[in-house]
């Protein structure tokens, strides 16, 4: 799965977030707990203009690092999602 995921992580660095979007979508239609994918997708889909459906996965990547006992990152993804919001107040989307 891992290097599954890095081939996404490509068309991302490649400025393919469309691509990329579709990509993490069939990463976590395979592995619906793949918390990493709902990031990655969650940071692409705001920056691409779907601000609220990267917040939506932000803080499902969020729940999902909670249930792993992973705190650390939850609150990571958490950040993420505050972020966004910030952006959307401040019409940077």
């Amino acid at each position: 799965m891992e290097e599954f995921f890095q081939s996404r992580r490509n068309f991302d660095r490649q400025g393919q977030s469309q691509q990329a979007i579709t990509e993490y979508t069939r990463a976590i239609k395979l592995d619906p707990s793949y918390a990493a994918a709902y990031f990655f997708r969650g940071n692409a889909l705001a920056l691409e203009g779907q601000p609220q459906k990267g917040i939506e996965d932000a803080e499902k990547a969020a729940a999902i690092y909670n249930s792993r006992g992973e705190p650390q990152w939850a609150e990571a993804m958490l950040q993420l999602a505050d972020s966004i919001r910030r952006g959307i107040k401040e019409g940077e989307f």
